[in-house]
């Protein structure tokens, strides 16, 4: 139930149910991990720190509550503490990408850029593994109904990603779709803004929602490219 509120965006529903998770079953990991990220997600970072340093007291492979830790390190600017604590999340789960998103962010704010791409690399490597096969046949079946009717198709990618996963879903039939590629415009502000100025959370392992800024800068991208690409301008 808190996660369904949580879902919903009711926090302090979600507080509550979390809450009385865990006074129903005091050693419940999960659910203080939950706590962490939506005390995290309100502002509370002392309260979400002891949520999460409580989760890995009871469970200390909860790779979650590490990354959820780490990241928080990284808002806090400690970032040597932030790296050492991602990392421990990925020896608990090698396979979250999540994770490797964000330590990739975390180099790159410490312009450690060799770093970064390698991090980086291996949370693509790990995308492109565990792409789901409905996603890939229903972008490939939007495809095909567009070409029919002759539409261009403008495929944009998240902020923060490499475009490489996005063109390989229509290697071969590429015709007609124009890429929009949000990577390096968007790791340069960051890196000269910080992270904040253009995200307001990071629920996307290593970017998140966009705050008014990002989405004019993610609109702006996307308007050069359709000038650029379909009116040649």
């Amino acid at each position: 139930l808190g996660w369904i509120y949580r879902r919903q965006g009711k926090l302090t529903e979600a507080v509550e149910a979390f809450n009385k998770a865990i006074e129903l079953n005091p050693q419940n990991d999960r659910a203080y991990a939950e706590l962490g990220w939506i005390y995290r997600k309100q502002g509370k970072l002392t309260e979400a720190v002891e949520a999460l340093n409580k989760a890995i007291e009871l469970n200390p492979q909860n790779d979650w509550a590490y990354s959820e830790l780490g990241w928080i390190y990284s808002e806090q600017g400690k970032l040597t503490e932030a790296v050492e604590t991602l990392n421990k999340a990925i020896e608990f789960n090698p396979q979250n990408d999540r994770t490797y998103g964000r330590l990739a962010v975390v180099y790159s704010n410490m312009g450690e850029y060799v770093l970064y791409k390698e991090f980086k690399k291996k949370a693509e490597q790990l995308r492109e593994r565990f792409y789901r096969l409905i996603t890939i046949n229903n972008y490939r079946r939007c495809k095909q109904i567009l070409s029919r009717r002759k539409v261009r198709w403008i495929c944009v990618q998240y902020p923060l990603r490499g475009i490489g996963p996005l063109k390989k879903i229509f290697e071969g039939d590429e015709d007609g779709v124009y890429f929009v590629d949000n990577e390096e415009i968007f790791r340069g502000v960051v890196r000269r803004e910080g992270y904040s100025e253009y995200f307001t959370d990071m629920f996307g392992g290593d970017f998140g929602h966009c705050t008014k800024k990002g989405n004019r800068l993610l609109a702006e991208n996307i308007a050069n490219v359709i000038l650029k690409e379909i009116f040649g301008k």
